[in-house]
């Protein structure tokens, strides 16, 4: 269930189907000239829209913004900080447990390191703060390129590379 394309009274019957939110992160970030700035956005979206049609869960709106360390002066590429990303995703973990939601998966279609250690570090401080809350975070790339690297041509493929483009053509072959 798309949070933004429910009513708030499909949102209260959906608590009695799940208690779990996912909430996706992407970036808007360089992706070479061949793919778009919102690449990692749009994989996160794409896998989740999957997810959704096969499981009840509650799917936020993505957050757009990462990150961005080694991109952050390319053309096209806006970063927030990493404090401004742990800020809010607790004020959104917090509220949304506040209104029953239990479990929470944060999903990242981007990968950077600073970007995922402060979703990392958000995920410890809910855990150490709020009784009851469960929350995994979650990089399809770890997965991906565990299965991939073997298939793939190019060695130590990354950001933009062979991997990423492939699955943006699987998800957006337009």
């Amino acid at each position: 269930m798309q949070i933004e394309e429910i009513t708030m009274e499909e949102f209260k019957k959906g608590l009695k189907k799940t208690k779990t939110l996912i909430i996706p992160y992407g970036t808007v970030e360089e992706h070479g000239r061949h793919l778009p700035l919102s690449t990692d956005t749009i994989i996160a979206v794409e896998i989740l829209r999957l997810v959704g049609e096969r499981k009840k869960v509650f799917i936020a709106p993505p957050l757009h913004y990462g990150v961005c360390t080694t991109t952050r002066l390319h053309p096209g590429t806006i970063s927030i900080t990493p404090e401004t990303l742990r800020r809010i995703t607790l004020d959104m973990v917090r509220d949304s447990f506040r209104k029953g939601i239990k479990n929470f998966m944060l999903i990242s279609g981007h990968g950077g390191g600073l970007h995922m250690n402060a979703l990392k570090e958000v995920a410890e401080i809910l855990v150490e703060e709020i009784k009851g809350v469960r929350i995994a975070v979650v990089s399809p790339y770890e997965l991906l390129w565990k299965e991939l690297s073997g298939i793939a041509e190019t060695e130590n493929d990354s950001h933009a590379g062979e991997i990423e483009t492939s699955v943006m053509l699987a998800l957006r072959p337009e």
